[in-house]
């Protein structure tokens, strides 16, 4: 089976991809992958170094709110990635085309579907969040499958195909790593106390940085707490923790990414994060409670539609930059961590909604469409 994955831009595309090109991988040897991306996200900084997968560039751009000269070239760039992969697919010959969602997804599912209606090409489109993105939200009309993250998302696509909630795949280092004094002195950390993992999806979040620093104050004297803060930006490293240090913080580590960041969940008694929908996924299969600050820039707000199903169960707490200005991160966090029988209960209703076996699920629907086609 020849399967060309596309998709990109950031980790919250990426990385479902990865997972599931990893089972497919996993199932057939012999399979044949390809995946279609941008020339600068993270997938043209991660994919070169599988060496089963070859990976295909293309100039692609995403729409920009409030920034027309970009969204100009962004469309501008579409008759291009068209042709881009147009070339690919014949070069290729994908049997299946997966679209993960995003911008640098559109081109291959869009001319993938149309070649379909000639060659024995099938389209399947994944969408992560609870309100579809734009580019699946056209895809949806052409796939020859949708698989979902939420069953909420189905009232937002027009799609003639088949509808299948699947979940989101994450990396399988999430459900395989485990609690060890040795993995608490890897970090840093002190064995048994109750650890916060606090960061901010893929490319970190200054905002989240910022209120730990605001509130470092108070997270020294809660002793009974320690914090693992992951930023995002290794040259800011230096001076974040120049500035704990001199307020004589001892209890928060500092790190600017965590290559294996199920480690990280694995010590995490309560996840502080944005709500972006891998990383809802990983907490969510992983079965940890947490304090969710979705991003108020997140295209048509999908981070706080997210966070918002998650509320719906009493699976997280939710609170905005405002009230983390007002009230203070550490009081929000002394608050929740204090009542250990409702960190009990959020991460059992946490891990109720998680689908740690998406990535099977998905791989499953992928199979079946090629047995129909081959019979």
């Amino acid at each position: 089976m020849r399967v060309l994955v596309a998709g990109g831009g950031t980790g919250g595309h990426f990385y479902p991809a990865l997972s599931v090109m990893e089972s497919l991988r996993d199932e057939d040897p012999a399979l044949q992958l390809a995946y279609v991306g941008t020339r600068h996200g993270i997938e043209a900084r991660i994919v070169p170094s599988y060496s089963w997968i070859r990976f295909f560039p293309i100039h692609a751009r995403g729409l920009a709110r409030g920034d027309p000269l970009h969204s100009a070239l962004a469309l501008i760039l579409v008759p291009l990635s068209l042709l881009e992969t147009f070339l690919i697919i014949a070069r290729f010959r994908p049997q299946i085309i997966l679209g993960m969602g995003g911008y640098a997804s559109f081109a291959a599912v869009f001319v993938g579907a149309h070649l379909g209606r000639l060659f024995p090409i099938r389209t399947v489109i994944h969408e992560q969040n609870v309100v579809p993105g734009l580019a699946n939200r056209i895809l949806a009309r052409f796939a020859s499958k949708v698989l979902l993250s939420y069953p909420q998302s189905s009232r937002y696509l027009p799609s003639r195909a088949p509808l299948v909630v699947t979940g989101n795949p994450i990396r399988k280092e999430f459900l395989l790593a485990q609690r060890t004094d040795a993995l608490y002195r890897k970090f840093d950390l002190v064995p048994g106390r109750r650890t916060v993992l606090i960061f901010g999806g893929s490319q970190g979040s200054a905002a989240l940085t910022a209120a730990v620093l605001r509130a470092k104050e108070s997270i020294r004297e809660n002793e009974g707490i320690q914090v693992l803060l992951v930023t995002g930006n290794a040259t800011e490293e230096r001076s974040i923790v120049t500035e704990l240090a001199e307020g004589g913080v001892r209890n928060v580590v500092v790190r600017p990414y965590i290559e294996r960041m199920g480690e990280a969940f694995a010590l995490a008694d309560l996840v502080v994060s944005r709500a972006g929908a891998t990383t809802l996924a990983e907490i969510t299969s992983c079965g940890k409670p947490a304090l969710l600050i979705p991003w108020g820039g997140s295209a048509d707000g999908h981070q706080w539609e997210n966070a918002r199903y998650l509320e719906g169960k009493e699976a997280c707490a939710l609170a905005d930059e405002t009230a983390i200005a007002e009230l203070g991160l550490a009081r929000l966090i002394n608050q929740i961590t204090a009542d250990g029988e409702a960190l009990t209960r959020m991460a059992h209703n946490s891990r109720k909604l998680g689908r740690p076996e998406a990535a099977r699920s998905i791989l499953g629907e992928l199979n079946t469409m090629h047995r129909v086609r081959e019979a």
